[in-house]
């Protein structure tokens, strides 16, 4: 569905992905632009674990949402 390896910047074109709640089918999907970037972190016993989600305005719904990577392709115009 989209490429883990990518990272994304503020204002990239991005193609996002609406997963149902069982992750296995798109529930909905379309274009927009990436706005914010969170990063966070979680220290898990010994082990300090971080992951990062993207706000996308989504041109489709003209709302603002947040994906993780794996929720994102990256399009080159």
């Amino acid at each position: 569905m989209a490429d883990r390896a990518l990272t994304y910047k503020v204002g990239d074109l991005v193609r996002w992905f609406e997963p149902y709640a069982d992750g296995f089918m798109t529930r909905d999907a379309g274009k927009g632009i990436v706005l914010k970037i969170n990063k966070y972190s979680l220290q898990l016993k010994s082990e300090e674990e971080s992951y990062t989600t993207y706000e996308v305005y989504r041109n489709k719904h003209h709302d603002k949402m947040v994906f993780e990577s794996r929720e994102l392709q990256k399009i080159n115009e």
